[in-house]
């Protein structure tokens, strides 16, 4: 966001947002054991949504050669058969359809997105990676009593396959804390959480009682916000000859499992590679190899969270080759993470997209993995 946005962090810190050290001030209860905190050389920003998004908006208005277009909907792409390149978009308002000309399209409407749907109609199949994890997740936003809290968020992640329920608490802006729950399996039911009394009663259900004692002390200042997420899936329009002037991108492309927070992590690397791509090529040039360049920002990330996903038996979908390997290897690298330091500092590294997995597979790591039982 820095590089896109050049001065965002100071921006950020200044209306709100709460710095952190993203291994100190992060207590994480992960496969049945707490993450080791230290100070660290790592830092995140906590925000809500609406004051991330308030301002990017901000950034994105200043931009002379930007315009919104509000109350409308896309509702096809224009194809010319002969060249097989869009040449624009038909949007519909209250009142009319209209075409909009364009020389690129960049489809970032998220997982409804109907690109796929018009695609197959055009006699192109389209394949796709799908895996069924039947999550639900329900966030509150709390104040709570004024403590001497050792911790800006707290994370109680479900162990699988036995536990299903986990959730977060997360200091924000004005001194306020997001709470969300996560359910996978449709364990948590929409109707049950909905209530402030059933938030609490879900709450209480977590691997620890650490976030329902915080709950019941502090007062929920929102209704309950519920999203279902049935499945994941990675639309491979990287394997497929797309007319030209069309790009997917975002949960357009692929929407992974929302609990490990990746998703705006890869849309913002994909605005880079996008940003690079335009720098160095002609706007003519084909789009093919800059939609498999962002299919392999998505590859690690898919790979990382299918891993965990499957953990749970009753999850379905495709099973990666090396599956158990790897889960049984990530497993270990979780447990000796808890205690040695340089090791939970290359895993902080992997998860938040700066460093590839590879470097979790070093020699050193290797012989620490096996060392221990």
């Amino acid at each position: 966001m820095e590089a896109l946005f050049p001065g965002f962090r100071k921006d950020m810190e200044a209306s709100g947002s709460i710095k952190i050290d993203t291994i100190n001030d992060l207590a994480w209860f992960h496969h049945g054991r707490w993450k080791s905190r230290f100070k660290s050389e790592f830092t995140t920003l906590l925000q809500t949504r609406t004051l991330l998004e308030t301002y990017l908006e901000k950034r994105v208005r200043q931009l002379d050669n930007v315009n919104y277009i509000y109350g409308a909907k896309v509702i096809s792409y224009i194809l010319d058969p002969k060249s097989h390149r869009l040449s624009g978009v038909e949007v519909k308002d209250e009142k009319e359809s209209k075409i909009l000309p364009a020389e690129l399209v960049i489809d970032a409407s998220g997982a409804s997105s109907f690109t796929k749907t018009w695609i197959e109609k055009q006699g192109i199949s389209v394949p796709e990676d799908k895996v069924d994890i039947g999550l639900c997740y329900a966030t509150r936003i709390f104040e709570l009593p004024e403590e001497n809290r050792d911790y800006k968020i707290k994370l109680l992640y479900p162990d699988p396959p036995t536990q299903e329920i986990g959730g977060t608490l997360s200091k924000v802006e004005d001194n306020k804390y997001i709470v969300t729950l996560i359910g996978y399996l449709n364990s948590i039911k929409a109707e049950d959480i909905k209530s402030a009394d059933g938030f609490l009663e879900y709450a209480s259900k977590l691997p620890l009682d650490d976030i329902y004692k915080e709950l019941i002390k502090g007062k929920s200042l929102t209704d309950t916000k519920i999203f279902n997420i049935p499945y994941m899936v990675w639309r491979r329009f990287d394997k497929v000859v797309l007319p030209e002037g069309l790009l997917v991108a975002g949960d357009s492309f692929c929407r992974v499992d929302p609990v490990f927070g990746q998703g705006m992590s890869v849309a913002a690397l994909e605005a880079m590679a996008i940003k690079d791509y335009f720098s160095r090529q002609p706007k003519s040039g084909s789009l093919k190899k800059l939609q498999k360049k962002m299919a392999k920002i998505i590859a690690p990330v898919w790979s990382m969270v299918v891993c965990e996903d499957f953990r749970y038996d009753k999850v379905q979908g495709k099973k990666p080759f090396g599956l158990k390997f790897q889960q049984w290897y990530v497993k270990k690298i979780f447990l000796v993470s808890t205690k040695k330091r340089s090791i939970y500092k290359d895993f902080i590294k992997v998860m938040n997209l700066v460093n590839p997995p590879a470097i979790l597979f070093k020699p050193s790591t290797v012989k620490e993995v096996l060392r221990r039982k």
